[in-house]
C-alpha cells in the first residue's frame, strides 16, 4: 500500500517513542511488509536524528556542531544497525572544558518497548534493551575503552588484552573486559546489578572498597545491596533471550515483573492492592501483545486489570 499522510505521522510518533501502545503492532507489521517500507521507516528514524541538532542552540553553534555530527556521521552511522522494532536516538554533547578540549561523547538511547543494536569505534557490538544507553566517545583513548552504561546491554568485545574495555555503571562498580561476551544488567531503578558471562573473562571492580571479582563463562554475579552472589553454569540462552525477543519470567518476584513489564511494552503499571507484591509469576512470552500477558496473569494467579491508555492497574 501507498504510504498515506496519516501513515507517515503514526511512523514519526512510533519513532519518537510516542506511539501507543495499540498502534505499535499496526507499524511493525507495516515496516515489515516489504524492503520498500523498511527503507521508508529507516528514512523517517534518520530525520527524526538530524531534527535533533535544532535543539544545539545558536545559528553559529548549530554550524558547529553539524561539522561535529557529520564528521563523526562517517565513522558513527556505520555503526548503528537497528531491527525492525529497534530505535536509537542519537544524541551530541560535551562536557563543559576550561583550557583541555575532551573527546566528542554520545548517547545511544532506546526507548521503553524497543531493543537496538550499537557497534562501537573499536568494532565491538552491544545490543541494547528497553529503557537503556551508552555513552561513548566518538574514539577510545590509547589505554582504555571507557564508556557507560544505564540499563541492560549484551556485549560482544573486540578482543585485546592490551587495551581493555571498562564499562561504567551508576552502581559504584565497573566491568573491566578485554575479549568477551557478556550481559550486563545495571537500571538505575533498580536495586541489582547482574553481570552474566557467556565468554571469555570480565572483572567487576568496586570503587568505593576496591574490590576485583573474576568471572568465568557460565557464571552469573549478583550484587544487592552491595553482597556479591556468584552462581555457576547458569542458563545463558535464557539469560539473554530479551536479546531475540522473548521474554521470560521463572517464579520471579511480582516488583520485577512490573518493572520488566513496564520497560518491554511501554506502559506503566499500578498496584493497587500491595498484596499482589508478593506473588511471584513463571512464564515465557515472544510476540504476545500487553493484553495477552496481563490474560495470562490474571488466569495463573487471579490478578484483575484494567488498561486505561498506556496505564496499565492491577489489583486483587
Amino acid at each position: 500500500m501507498d504510504f498515506k499522510m496519516n501513515e507517515r505521522e503514526l511512523l514519526r510518533k512510533f519513532v519518537a517513542g510516542n506511539c501507543p501502545d495499540s498502534e505499535k503492532e499496526l507499524v511493525l507489521d507495516w515496516i515489515e511488509e516489504n524492503e520498500s517500507n523498511k527503507e521508508e521507516f529507516a528514512k523517517v528514524k534518520n530525520m527524526h536524528v538530524l531534527e535533533q541538532l535544532q535543539l544545539f542552540g545558536s545559528e553559529e553553534k548549530r554550524r558547529r556542531n553539524m561539522h561535529r555530527f557529520i564528521r563523526a556521521a562517517a565513522i558513527f552511522l556505520l555503526f548503528i544497525t537497528l531491527s525492525a522494532g529497534g530505535y536509537l536516538v542519537l544524541q551530541h554533547y560535551s562536557k563543559p572544558t576550561t583550557h583541555i578540549q575532551q573527546e566528542p561523547r554520545f548517547t545511544y538511547m532506546v526507548n521503553t518497548g524497543v531493543k537496538g543494536l550499537v557497534e562501537l569505534p573499536d568494532g565491538s557490538k552491544v545490543w541494547l534493551n528497553s529503557s537503556s544507553q551508552i555513552i561513548c566517545p566518538q574514539k577510545f583513548s590509547d589505554k582504555y575503552r571507557e564508556l557507560e552504561l544505564e540499563g541492560e546491554g549484551y556485549f560482544e568485545v573486540i578482543p585485546n588484552k592490551d587495551w581493555p574495555m571498562i564499562v561504567k555503571t551508576s552502581k559504584d562498580y565497573s566491568i573491566k573486559v578485554t575479549g568477551t561476551s557478556f550481559n550486563l544488567s545495571s537500571y538505575s531503578d533498580d536495586d541489582k546489578l547482574i553481570v552474566t558471562l557467556i565468554s571469555g573473562e570480565v572483572s567487576l571492580i568496586g570503587k568505593k572498597q576496591n574490590e576485583e571479582i573474576k568471572l568465568t563463562p557460565n557464571q552469573e554475579l549478583v550484587i544487592h545491596s552491595r553482597q556479591p552472589k556468584l552462581s555457576d553454569n547458569v542458563d545463558t540462552k535464557k539469560k539473554t533471550a530479551w536479546k531475540e525477543g522473548i521474554l521470560i519470567f521463572e517464579n520471579t518476584p511480582m516488583n520485577e515483573v512490573v518493572k520488566k513489564v513496564e520497560r518491554w511494552y511501554g506502559v506503566k503499571i499500578q498496584v493497587e492492592d500491595q498484596k499482589i507484591l508478593d506473588y511471584r509469576f513463571t512464564a515465557k512470552f515472544k510476540s504476545e501483545s500487553i493484553t495477552q500477558v496481563l490474560e495470562i496473569l490474571r488466569i495463573s494467579s487471579n490478578i484483575k486489570y484494567m488498561i486505561e491508555e498506556n496505564i496499565v492497574t492491577l489489583k486483587i
